[in-house]
């Protein structure tokens, strides 16, 4: 029996924990980075975290307090007015998220008096949760016109940011973000439509089963569906979270300017005292040693984030100067791989930054993830791009009867047929950019 020995090189890439850390921050919406400051801060004593809304408050005092002379009084009782009205802020956090909604209306120019009408009332009848609290049918009847019609404009809504805004289920919820999520796993809107309760169970045998598809598969859409949100708490779902866009753009005197929107977030800093007081203690060494290693990680995470976040957005005016311009109507074919192509770094990287962020443009606020659009998959597994959709979309319109238009859900059963994986929803939301009139409207406009 011979013995020989062979050597081969082989390259692996191990990520530092601080690295993991710092991606672990990018990927985080606005939302999710305070509630991680939060966590953190309790658990680190070094760090000193101070609350956005109580710096706000005390800049604004502060501002009140410099405009007038030593002997200025508050003309009324602060500690008494400080003190919330849950029922006053309630009314004012809807109409915010009202207003936040009808200011998107204006980009959707092709909208009738009446579709108009039933948006307002749409967007009015949203809950707590911006879920829809009226059923279709009393809206056809309040507005005399049909469930079809209401329900075309109601797609319309879907199309809003949030992501989720007029879901009339948790189900539904969820399949709007799937809509919204080119790279969405095919099976799971199935998964979530059909076996919802099999997904929460994990049972991947009794799916891969039910599918004909492997349990890796499986395993990998399960895993897909479980990060989306809403996360059940209880017997409620939580309330989708306000957008605060992360990034502004805007003109000024043919110069675009870009801005990190940090003001919502909490400040976050290392309090020297502490530093010095644990320092200088030898029993405490190693826990200093950790403490400060990990605090120093948090701030260059964020500020990692910020960077990435700015270079992210000064690309994509150079690209899309176009679309901030005049609308998602101009917006150019764009891929995660060109994106990362273009700032050196990992498609993932890219992948993560832009999720749950929003841009701020002079026409609206937009998820960054909507900018990216490339294309649909088709059931050969080859994209077809977003102009060619619209173009056979169009095709299709203008060859329907004129006395029997096409609905928007006939529409998707057509491109179904042909291979193209599309939501009626997604029909909708195209056929809107293109300014082209709901079936209800064609037949009656």
């Amino acid at each position: 029996m011979q013995m020989t020995i062979k050597t081969s090189q082989k390259v692996t890439q191990v990520l530092s924990a601080q690295l993991v850390q710092h991606l672990e921050i990018l990927q985080y919406s606005a939302n999710e980075l305070e509630q991680y400051i939060y966590e953190k801060a309790n658990e680190n004593p070094l760090l000193v975290v101070t609350d956005a809304e109580a710096k706000r408050q005390y800049e604004e005092i502060m501002q009140l307090a410099s405009c007038s002379s030593n002997t200025f009084s508050l003309p009324y009782d602060v500690s008494r007015n400080a003190q919330f009205n849950i029922i006053e802020m309630k009314l004012a956090e809807k109409e915010s998220y009202e207003q936040f909604l009808l200011e998107q209306v204006p980009m959707h120019k092709n909208l009738s008096s009446v579709d108009l009408r039933i948006l307002k009332f749409l967007i009015q009848s949203l809950d707590d949760r911006l879920f829809l609290d009226v059923e279709l049918e009393i809206v056809a009847q309040r507005y005399k016109t049909t469930l079809s019609h209401v329900e075309a404009i109601l797609d319309l809504l879907q199309t809003f940011e949030p992501v989720g805004v007029g879901a009339r289920s948790y189900k539904e919820y969820l399949l709007i973000q799937l809509d919204n999520d080119q790279f969405a796993p095919i099976i799971a809107s199935q998964f979530i439509s059909s076996d919802l309760e099999l997904v929460a169970a994990q049972a991947f045998k009794q799916l891969s089963k039910k599918y004909n598809i492997t349990l890796q598969e499986v395993k990998k859409t399960v895993h897909y569906i479980k990060k989306l949100k809403p996360i059940i708490v209880g017997d409620k779902l939580e309330t989708i979270p306000y957008v605060n866009p992360d990034i502004e753009v805007k003109k000024i005197e043919e110069e675009w300017i870009i801005k990190l929107n940090r003001h919502y977030l909490p400040s976050v800093s290392i309090d020297e005292s502490y530093v010095t007081l644990l320092k200088n203690d030898l029993n405490y060494k190693t826990y200093y040693r950790d403490s400060i290693k990990d605090a120093l990680a948090l701030l260059q995470g964020i500020e990692q984030r910020d960077k990435t976040l700015y270079e992210l957005a000064r690309w994509f005016v150079q690209l899309q100067e176009d679309f901030f311009i005049d609308g998602l109507e101009a917006i150019k074919p764009m891929r995660l791989k060109d994106v990362a192509g273009v700032l050196g770094v990992h498609e993932s990287t890219i992948s993560r930054a832009i999720r749950g962020k929003y841009i701020q443009a002079p026409h609206g606020i937009y998820a960054l993830q909507s900018l990216f659009t490339k294309g649909l998959m088709n059931t050969s597994g080859k994209m077809d791009s977003i102009m060619y959709i619209k173009r056979r979309l169009k095709q299709l319109i203008e060859r329907e009867d004129k006395q029997n238009p096409l609905a928007d859900q006939q529409i998707t059963n057509i491109l179904c047929t042909e291979g193209i994986q599309i939501s009626r929803r997604t029909v909708a939301k195209y056929r809107e950019e293109m300014n082209i009139m709901s079936s209800f409207n064609r037949a009656y406009g």
